[in-house]
């Protein structure tokens, strides 16, 4: 297949779990034969370079457009007076959506994919069969955001840009042959606004790393991690509440706990978490892999989003038992009991925390479970097969639904 891949974040360097995706899901399809090209924004001359080295040998041709951050707020600002969502304006740019309609008048391409809504404009209309990347309903996850959040101007923000992200992702949807979602849950949110017969569910894969690294490990008595970019509202709720309202008692059951919070850009809210030595912010750290591998215990304490939490899978990877909450475990699908352990109150949250650290055995077989679990069914090879089957049915099945003028 010729394929257009249409990206808002250069999928290099791979600092977010979307950019990962995009890399991941490229050195796939180039290794099935199929020839790519690949337009989408960096932020500047650097990453642009590393990009090319690092992806170029993957495409025939790489468009880039830098997007400076004036023009991006600026456009969202304008936005505020229309019903266009506000991270669809955020990535708004003339001079790409020219770059893609040339690469389609000169590519003959088999497929366009769009990955989020945010690039669902620059392929809405173009006349070749295409696939939208949804990955997760907008909808849902601002709707959890309206739920959870404490702070009255971020609570009114969230509310507005859900009311105007539920009909256009509903909307836009009906413009692609196909439109790929993470969880049935993302399907559902979908489905309450409008029918979406061209949703597909195939969610994308997890770096797992060999048994046998993962064994030699030494664990952290007593060590709890939880991980993710620290700039992520989402992350910065859950790492709170973690803090604030579930590990003070696992603390006082369990003198020796720690919890380690691990990721890049922490804001100034996880910042102040920080009680060296039981509650260590590291900030970004070399391996993540390296240091879930020396914890005991991992949580995913998030009470808000939609899709794919890709933490959970890289936290049962490293055998790491761990309790999450039924948001977290959403679009991933562990067992409770089997797998993992799904609590959503901080009494129940904390009492299955104090039981693994305290139970051995126990670690050990949820741990060996998670493992088993992530190997069998979160692997990128596995999942991108999938992926490409809803590629190829696309573009072969293309003429078949009806498109809309």
């Amino acid at each position: 297949m010729r394929i257009l891949i249409l990206s808002s974040r250069a999928p290099w360097p791979t600092d977010r779990a979307d950019q990962l995706t995009v890399e991941r899901m490229m050195r796939f399809l180039a290794a099935c034969g199929d020839e790519l090209d690949l337009v989408c924004f960096v932020d500047d001359a650097r990453q642009d370079r590393a990009l090319r080295e690092h992806l170029g040998p993957l495409c025939r041709h790489i468009d880039t457009v830098r997007r400076p951050r004036w023009a991006a707020y600026a456009h969202t600002a304008i936005a505020l007076t229309s019903r266009m969502p506000m991270q669809v304006s955020y990535f708004r740019s003339a001079a790409l959506a020219r770059r893609v309609r040339a690469r389609v008048a000169a590519g003959d391409y088999d497929l366009v994919y769009a990955h989020a809504i945010r690039m669902a404009e620059y392929a809405r209309d173009l006349p070749v069969p295409k696939v939208l990347g949804a990955q997760l309903s907008q909808a849902l996850n601002l709707k959890r955001m309206v739920e959870n959040a404490r702070d009255p101007l971020r609570r009114a923000f969230f509310g507005i840009e859900e009311r105007r992200v539920r009909p256009y992702e509903a909307e836009v949807c009906a413009d692609f042959d196909r439109v790929v979602l993470v969880g049935r849950r993302d399907v559902e949110e979908l489905a309450r606004t409008a029918p979406v017969p061209n949703a597909v569910v195939c969610p994308h894969g997890q770096d797992i790393p060999p048994l046998e690294s993962v064994r030699a490990a030494r664990r952290q008595p007593g060590a709890i991690v939880f991980g993710g970019v620290m700039a992520t509202y989402t992350n910065v709720d859950a790492a709170s509440w973690f803090a604030r309202d579930i590990f003070p008692r696992v603390q006082r059951a369990v003198p020796e706990a720690s919890f380690w919070i691990v990721g890049r850009r922490p804001q100034r809210a996880v910042q102040a978490l920080a009680r060296p030595p039981h509650v260590v912010v590291t900030g970004e750290v070399p391996d993540f892999s390296e240091v879930l591998c020396r914890a005991s215990v991992a949580v995913d304490p998030l009470r808000m989003g939609a899709g794919m939490q890709n933490k959970l899978v890289q936290f049962m990877g490293c055998e790491l038992p761990v309790v999450t909450t039924r948001i977290a475990n959403e679009g991933i699908g562990g067992t409770d009991d089997k797998e993992l352990l799904v609590r959503d109150d901080p009494d129940g949250f904390a009492d299955a925390v104090i039981g693994l650290l305290r139970d051995p055995s126990e670690r050990a077989r949820l741990g060996r479970a998670a493992w088993r679990f992530a190997e069998a069914h979160w692997t990128w090879d596995a999942l991108f097969e999938k992926l490409r089957g809803i590629f190829l049915e696309a573009a072969a099945q293309a003429d078949a639904p009806p498109r809309r003028a």
